[in-house]
């Protein structure tokens, strides 16, 4: 039986198709068959039993309801061990794994509220303004917001609680540089800094213009990569960091699903080549 890769993603945005594309050629070229489904014009009457020989990857955010339908313990992912559910749907949810495992990373509170006290307590905790409000369903900096001032908080903080998002408090790292670093398996195979904006503390609301840069990194920060990613039950993700002025290094998050077509040519490496033949020696153990 040919050995299929089941491409999953909710519909288009921007650098979704071409990780289709560079997902599907790569496919092509170890013998593999592609299959691209999108979850939003996915028949639901049609549900594939997927087998070992079944390569599975939600390659874009959305997608839960789908993948949930389409795992068992067979099919061949990127999870450590298939979950009987894909429930994860915030990076807001591993950044409390990883804040219990001592990874560092800024100072979080994972709760906001519009009672003063409190407010002022966790304000002092997180080391004074300026502070960072996440949403956790945000991407690409997207609903995070910068507060220099108490005015501005309490102001901010009034609304965000009128509407059905969730939303943790950082600290605020001045940061010289950020880095993504690409974890597969037991390894960090791409790495690159991103350029800080000038005009916006965020770095790829518009993934467009995030430019990289490639480095090397110390073995003691990769190996801290692959922690943050295995902790999250996933073999593949884009880690994220920043590091301050000292050079020290904060987690910010991990992505799984992450993007990867800006650092195949910077890193020099084929990235979704390595994500279908790991997961086609995987099948076969």
């Amino acid at each position: 039986m040919k050995m299929k890769f089941y491409g999953i993603h909710e519909g288009f945005y921007e650098g979704v198709q071409i990780r289709i594309d560079q997902l599907r050629a790569a496919a092509q070229s170890l013998g593999i068959e592609y299959i691209d489904i999108d979850s939003l014009t996915f028949d639901y009457t049609n549900i594939p039993k997927l087998t070992k020989t079944d390569l599975l990857y939600n390659l874009s955010s959305g997608s839960q309801t789908l993948v949930s339908l389409l795992l068992n313990e067979d099919v061949t992912t990127f999870y450590i061990k298939n979950p009987d559910l894909d429930l994860v749907t915030s990076t807001t949810e591993w950044s409390v794994i990883h804040e219990k495992a001592g990874i560092p990373s800024p100072k979080t509170i994972f709760h906001i509220t519009t009672d003063r006290e409190p407010l002022k307590k966790y304000v002092d905790y997180l080391g004074g303004f300026p502070i960072v409000i996440k949403s956790s369903g945000s991407s690409r900096g997207l609903g995070t917001i910068k507060i220099d001032s108490w005015q501005n908080l309490i102001s901010t903080i009034d609304y965000l609680v009128t509407t059905k998002d969730k939303f943790i408090m950082r600290g605020f790292i001045r940061a010289k540089s950020g880095c993504r670093l690409t974890v597969l398996g037991q390894e960090m195979i791409a790495g690159a800094d991103f350029e800080m904006n000038k005009d916006d503390f965020r770095n790829a609301a518009i993934l467009s213009q995030v430019k990289y840069h490639k480095r090397e990194y110390p073995e003691q920060l990769k190996q801290l990569a692959v922690k943050a990613a295995h902790l999250a039950n996933v073999e593949f993700a884009g880690v994220d960091f920043l590091e301050d002025e000292h050079g020290n290094y904060y987690l910010l998050e991990i992505n799984f699903p992450t993007g990867f077509s800006s650092l195949i040519d910077i890193c020099g490496v084929d990235i979704p080549y390595k994500m279908i033949e790991y997961l086609i020696t995987k099948s076969k153990k």
